[in-house]
């Protein structure tokens, strides 16, 4: 039996992956209101000059199981950040996402304010 679970272990070790996918929005606001229905996968916000869009990162850790491509959108200042980790029982996923806005840009994270770095 003790066998088995190395085997198995070994097996989901080699199916490791790291992904990042990245979009970028159009925005001219002053404010951004991200919404974030995961609250296990943290958030992390900096500000660039010199720019005048969005830029949304995602990073995912998996094993056993690959990520899916987050439904993410802009609507206005309000940016909808959805799970790039499916449903599934079987394997791990983790993710974390990194947001750059335009200096000066007022970032909320589910109604709290975001330190900007």
């Amino acid at each position: 039996m003790a066998g088995t679970i190395l085997i198995g272990a070994l097996t989901l070790t080699s199916c490791a992956s790291t992904e990042q996918r990245e979009e970028s929005f159009a925005f001219s606001g002053q404010r951004l209101d991200v919404v974030n229905s995961h609250a296990n996968m943290p958030v992390t916000v900096s500000s660039e000059a010199d720019t005048k869009e969005v830029v949304v990162t995602v990073q995912t850790q998996t094993m056993g199981k690959s990520a899916n491509t987050p439904a993410w959108s802009l609507s206005g200042s309000s940016l909808n950040l959805d799970t790039p980790c499916g449903d599934g029982v079987i394997g791990y996923c983790e993710g974390s996402y990194s947001i750059v806005v335009p200096e000066g840009t007022e970032v909320y994270i589910n109604g709290v304010p975001a330190a900007t770095a």
